[in-house]
């Protein structure tokens, strides 16, 4: 898709669901439509739109696609409120980001769009942010090039004794000297982990309640996810989840790794780790539903006998086996159980596993992977293996 055809698919569902005009004012959404993350408040009719810039024109003149006769310097709800009267927009559904919008601001919108009733117009936007064009698909695929090196540098460096934060700072580097952005962004409320999840050990087993997967317990409960001081031992399961970021989009990939010799369990569990996985990847295609991937992956480890470890150990175990991804690193669609929701070409998603053992610790595999017509394409490039250091 052209980049300056997104604003007019959002007005084409404006006029659809009959909302009158939508304020968007979240950096990930303005930037999806214009092409700049500055301070800026989006305004879009069925029929017209306008960009309010409230700070830095001169770097949104420089980065955004929009026309410049579109282009407001300077002003604020009230100048957003003025210029939709002068479209003679003075009343009906205003549609706005629910999800992400703070109470006080939402407040202080509903009373001066008075007249307006406020509708959110989230699922909207995330709809349309989920068919990823080719130049975002290209992002994406540069971001899964910079996985590679951080995983090049845990074979380097990856020793007894020194901790997970050590080990992640160390994987960190070389994705930030690969040309990582340095960003996680999520769209929750009220989530915070540094740059990624990293656990290894007796960590395993610890999973933060913020998600049913592979956390690491963090370096205090104020951040109870992502690595920790412990040390590394020899034999230990290191499990390592730290995202990177090109041109505000995300890729999320997980490996798997040994310091030392491998026991024959972990394997053997990685082994069918990695066949549930392939299982998935080769279902997946334009018109499948995320519930059938779930239970694509259930079934398969029903079939292996690894059920009981499957997405954890009860009572904590997982309901999910991947997400959609883009300028989140979260974003819909979610692959959960008995979700009804349909995929589509061009849709980019994880496929994100994990298998937990109560004696020998967790293995994850966790990838990229790119719908299309009759297939799925793994855009991730890092080998999806268990590697022993």
């Amino acid at each position: 898709m052209n980049r300056t055809m997104r604003v007019e698919q959002l007005q084409e569902r404006l006029s659809e669901l009959e909302i009158d005009a939508a304020i968007l004012i979240l950096s990930r959404d303005v930037f999806y439509y214009a092409g700049t993350a500055q301070p800026c408040i989006l305004a879009v009719t069925p029929d017209d739109y306008f960009l309010i810039v409230r700070r830095a024109l001169d770097f949104v003149l420089n980065e955004t696609w929009m026309d410049t006769g579109k282009i407001i310097d300077g002003g604020s709800f009230k100048d957003v409120l003025l210029k939709l009267k002068e479209l003679g927009v003075n009343r009906g559904k205003l549609g706005l980001e629910m999800d992400v919008l703070p109470a006080e601001l939402f407040l202080k919108i509903a009373g001066l769009f008075d007249g307006f009733q406020a509708v959110n117009i989230s699922d909207e936007i995330m709809a349309q942010r989920m068919v990823k064009d080719a130049e975002e698909i290209g992002y994406v695929r540069t971001a899964c090039d910079m996985m590679k090196k951080g995983q090049e540098r845990v074979l380097a460096v990856l020793r007894e004794g020194m901790t997970e934060v050590e080990l992640a700072a160390e994987v960190e580097y070389a994705h930030r000297r690969a040309g990582h952005e340095g960003i996680l962004s999520m769209r929750h409320f009220d989530f915070y982990i540094g740059r990624g999840p990293l656990s290894s050990g007796e960590n395993l087993f610890r999973v933060s309640g913020f998600a049913n997967t592979v956390t690491g317990v963090g370096l205090s409960p104020a951040v109870p996810a992502g690595p920790s001081s412990r040390r590394i031992k020899d034999g230990d399961v290191v499990i390592i989840d730290i995202p990177t970021c090109h041109q505000g989009y995300h890729a999320d990939e997980t490996r798997t790794y040994v310091l030392g010799k491998a026991r024959a369990e972990v394997v053997d569990l990685f082994q069918a780790l990695r066949e549930i996985s392939d299982h998935v990847v080769a279902s997946l295609k334009d018109g499948v539903k995320c519930g059938e991937m779930f239970e694509a992956a259930y079934s398969r480890a029903r079939k292996l006998g690894v059920e009981e470890y499957f997405l954890g150990l009860a009572p904590r175990k997982g309901n999910f086996i991947g997400h959609g991804i883009g300028l989140d690193a979260n974003e819909p669609p979610i692959l959960f159980a008995r979700s009804g929701f349909v995929l589509r070409r061009n849709f980019v998603v994880t496929v994100e596993i994990h298998l937990t053992h109560p004696r020998h610790g967790a293995v994850k595999l966790e990838d990229m992977v790119l719908v299309k017509d009759n297939r799925a394409e793994i855009l991730s490039v890092t080998p999806r293996e268990l590697f022993a250091v």
